[in-house]
Parts: structure tokens; sequence; C-alpha cells
């Protein structure tokens, strides 16, 4: 009884493996049918990086360059900075050439990178504002992007985001063109 068992197990096991692999070469066989070759199918890396430049980002209407998260509007730039957060986002404002200019520079143990989005206000609450997200490497040098094709009548806000449970986020942003 103990051997028709055992035989029994290997038996399952190698059904088992025989259709695992079948399903595995069936798999293979329609992404290469989709797309036309034998190559693996690689996830296109949609990452967004802000551009380094030589550019001085220089606060105003700060008093305090210390504090955890301040933000001042200064003839039509908006300025923050940020001590020690994973998270923050700025009031509401709008963008009368419907077109951003970002400059922010950062420094952070842990994850290389932070993060600057728009979001757009609508009744009961905001909306993500598509291809608005920018990365911004945590290297002290400071980087800049542009979000264009925004509605003039509409308001927004910057959000800053830092991906980590365990490290904070120190920096600075400049936000040109708000209303």
């Amino acid at each position: 009884m103990k051997m028709k068992k055992r035989l029994l197990a290997l038996l399952l096991a190698a059904v088992l493996v025989m259709s695992l692999t079948g399903c595995k070469e069936t798999l293979k066989n329609v992404a290469q049918k989709v797309t036309g070759s034998s190559n693996q199918v690689q996830e296109e890396d949609t990452t967004r990086w802000a551009d380094a430049t030589s550019d001085q980002l220089i606060i105003q209407g700060i008093a305090d360059a210390s504090a955890k998260f301040d933000t001042a509007v200064v003839d039509g730039t908006l300025y923050a900075v940020f001590n020690g957060i994973w998270t923050r986002q700025t009031s509401y404002f709008t963008v009368p050439s419907g077109t951003l200019n970002i400059m922010g520079c950062g420094t952070a143990e842990g994850t290389q990178k932070f993060k600057v989005a728009l979001w757009k206000k609508v009744d009961g609450g905001a909306e993500y504002v598509p291809d608005s997200t920018y990365y911004i490497k945590t290297d002290g040098q400071n980087y800049t992007c542009t979000v264009s094709g925004l509605d003039p009548a509409a308001q927004y806000r910057v959000t800053i985001s830092y991906d980590s449970s365990r490290y904070y986020l120190y920096g600075l942003l400049k936000v040109e063109g708000v209303g």
C-alpha cells in the first residue's frame, strides 16, 4: 500500500511538472506572436527624470529655511522649503500661461529620488494631471522640468513625495508660472 501511494505521488508530480512546462511554452509562444520576436517582452520604463541644471535655486519670501514645510508666492513664482518630510502638497494656484517650470533640489538617505506631480482641483477633491510626475535625484544638485498644456482657468497644486517609510527628505522647490 505504501509503495502504491509513493508511485501515485511520483506520477502526480510528473504530470504537474509536464503541465506547467506546457503552460510556460504556450505563454512563450503567445508572447512571440504578439511581439513578432522570440525575445522576452520587456516592460517599458516610463520614469520621467528632471534635467540637471547649473542655474541657481534661490528661495524668496520664506523667513525660516529650516521649517518643516513652508511656501511663499513672490512675483508669479511659488517657493517651497521642506525639511524632514515624506510628502507635502502646496496650496492651489492658477497657471495663466498654461506652463509651469519647476526647479528643485534635495538630499535624503535611503531612496535616491523624490517626485513632484501636479493635481487639478475638481468638484469634491483633486485629480492627478497625466504626465506631470517628474523624479528629482537627491544628490543636492539642481534639476528642472516643464509641465505644459495646463488649463489657465483651472486650479492646481504641487505634491512633493518621497518613497521611504524610514528616511526623510530635505530640499527646495521653485515653481515659475503661477498666478
